[in-house]
């Protein structure tokens, strides 16, 4: 392989693997919002059922009654103003953007690059071609950094690492590289 497939390769491993980590950090944003989305759920139902156990059973003395009442009303204006179900919906188109993203990397670099059959040429303007989607898919679609950061700090950077970092293996097997 001449020195230009092999650059245009190496870089295209390196997009492939940022793109296979964000397509990842997205799917598990948009997981964080469906969770959240669904314990804030959790959370109206049993302020609710509170509410109508102590119309009918007396559960707690009546002049409590205010408590879950706005603990819905809060939950309630909490989701309406940070609208977690768009938001979880959002993430998931990006994810699904992403990894179909990925796939072409995937293919550019075991079907494409590995052809004697394309021109050098030819990679290169597909390799700018996939650069150019990469890039305004970085520029149209959600952040995640802030969320990100707080989901790694909950559940610990090493676990994260391990959930979205691509292996050696994975690089390797990008590209069809024997091991």
């Amino acid at each position: 392989m001449d020195g230009i497939r092999s650059k245009l390769r190496y870089r295209a491993e390196n997009k492939a693997e940022s793109v296979c980590y964000t397509y990842k950090q997205h799917f598990a944003a948009a997981n964080f919002y469906r969770a959240l989305s669904r314990a804030l759920d959790g959370l109206i139902f049993a302020a609710a059922a509170l509410i109508l156990a102590t119309n009918f059973w007396g559960v707690m003395p009546n002049r409590y009654i205010a408590i879950p009442a706005l603990l819905i009303a809060a939950i309630t204006g909490y989701r309406r103003g940070t609208n977690l179900q768009d938001r979880a919906e959002e993430f998931r188109r990006s994810a699904r953007r992403y990894h179909a993203l990925f796939d072409e990397y995937r293919d550019f670099l075991s079907i494409t690059v590995a052809s004697n059959e394309v021109s050098t040429e030819e990679v290169r303007a597909e390799f700018n071609r996939l650069s150019n989607d990469r890039r305004e898919l970085n520029q149209t679609t959600p952040d995640a950094s802030g969320i990100w950061y707080r989901y790694i700090k909950w559940k610990g950077e090493d676990r994260i690492r391990e959930e979205i970092t691509t292996t050696p293996e994975t690089r390797e097997a990008l590209s069809n590289k024997p091991k």
